[in-house]
C-alpha cells in the first residue's frame, strides 16, 4: 500500500479511531448511527455541536466552524498537518508507517524558552546521572523562584520534538508524600507524549525499553540503550498509537505491585508485538541498580550491544 492512497486510508480507518487514537472521544455519545459531542477542532463546549455519521464516516460541526468533512479533513485541521503527513499518520494508525506523530492539544500553553539549569546536583549523583547526560537531557535544578522551586526541572518535548515544558521532581519528602514527586504544568497534556519519544523514533526498527520515569530512561541511554518513559504507570491510546508500530519492546517497569500490574496490562495491549519483560528486585527503580545489573536486565529484554539512545 502507498501511504499516500487516502482511498484505502479511508476505508480502513473509521473517524472514531482518529478520535480515540487523539483522546478526543470524552463528552461524545452514541446516537442512532451518528456520534455527537463537542467540537475538537475549536474546542467549545457545546455537547451537540459536532457530528460524525459512522456509516458515512463524515463529520460536521454546526457551529463556529460552520463545516464539515472526512477524516483526511480533520487530522489536516486538528494537527496543521500537510497531505503528506496526515497520509503516514493515518497509514501508521493502520499499522503501515513507522511512526505516528500526534501533537498535543487542547487549553494547554507551551513554554518553549529554554532555562539555564545547575546539571551537578547529589539527586542526580545518587541516581547515577552524569553531569553530560542531565546536560544531554536538559535536566537539573533551577535557581530561581516560581513553579521549580525546590524541584529538579526535566525538559519535556512534544512526540515531534518541539519542547514545551518543563516536569519537576519535588526534593522535599514532605511535599512529594503529600501532592506527589512530580509537578506538571497547568493542562499539560501528559497522556499525549511519551519521554524521549522524540529522541528515538527516527531508529524503531531496533526496538524499546519502557520505563516509567526519565531518571532510567536516562540511566539505560548511558548504556546505549533507547528507552521512552511513560511518565507513570498508564499507557494512553496516543501513547499506545505512537508505541505500536514498534516491533520490540523491553518493558522495565518499577519493581513494585503497580510496577507489576502494569506490566501485565502492557503485554496485554500489545498481542502483535515482540515483548519481553523485566522482574526488578521488589520495591527497586531501574535508576537504583548499578550499571552491572542494569546491563543485565537490558540484554534480557532487548538485547542491543551498545548503541546511542
Amino acid at each position: 500500500m502507498r501511504t499516500t492512497d487516502f482511498a484505502y486510508l479511508k476505508s480502513v480507518i473509521s473517524l472514531e479511531q482518529v478520535l480515540a487514537a487523539k483522546n478526543l472521544l470524552d463528552g461524545f455519545r452514541s446516537r442512532q448511527d451518528s456520534l455527537v459531542g463537542p467540537c475538537p477542532l475549536h474546542h467549545g463546549d457545546n455537547p451537540h455541536a459536532f457530528v460524525i455519521s459512522r456509516h458515512k464516516n463524515l463529520w460536521h460541526c454546526f457551529t463556529r466552524c460552520a463545516r464539515g468533512g472526512d477524516l483526511i479533513d480533520f487530522v489536516r485541521l486538528h494537527d496543521g498537518l500537510s497531505y503528506r503527513d496526515t497520509a503516514l499518520w493515518l497509514a501508521a494508525l493502520a499499522g503501515h508507517a513507522p511512526t505516528p506523530i500526534p501533537a498535543p492539544h487542547g487549553n494547554f500553553v507551551p513554554f518553549t524558552r529554554r532555562l539555564r539549569l545547575e546539571h551537578e546536583l547529589p539527586f542526580l549523583a545518587e541516581k547515577g546521572i552524569k553531569p553530560a547526560t542531565a546536560r544531554r537531557f536538559e535536566t537539573g535544578r533551577y535557581p530561581g523562584p516560581g513553579f521549580l522551586n525546590g524541584c529538579v526541572a526535566v525538559r519535556l518535548h512534544d512526540p515531534r520534538g518541539q519542547p514545551i515544558g518543563y516536569a519537576g521532581r519535588r526534593l522535599n519528602p514532605d511535599q512529594a508524600q503529600r501532592y506527589g514527586k512530580w509537578k506538571l504544568p497547568p493542562r499539560f497534556p501528559k497522556r499525549s507524549i511519551l519521554f524521549n519519544f522524540h529522541r528515538v523514533r527516527g531508529d524503531l526498527a531496533q526496538g524499546l525499553v519502557i520505563v516509567e520515569d526519565p531518571w532510567s530512561v536516562m540511566r539505560l541511554a548511558q548504556l546505549g540503550a533507547p528507552a521512552v518513559a511513560l511518565l507513570g504507570t498508564s499507557l494512553s491510546d496516543t501513547q499506545h498509537t505512537l508505541l505500536e508500530p514498534v516491533p520490540r519492546l523491553g518493558l522495565m517497569l518499577d519493581g513494585d505491585t503497580a510496577g507489576a500490574a502494569a506490566t501485565q496490562t502492557l503485554r496485554a495491549r500489545f498481542p502483535h508485538t515482540q515483548t519481553r519483560a523485566a522482574q526488578l528486585p521488589e520495591n527497586l527503580d531501574p535508576d537504583q541498580l548499578d550499571d552491572h545489573a542494569l546491563r543485565e536486565y537490558v540484554a534480557a529484554v532487548l538485547p542491543l550491544g551498545h548503541r546511542k539512545a
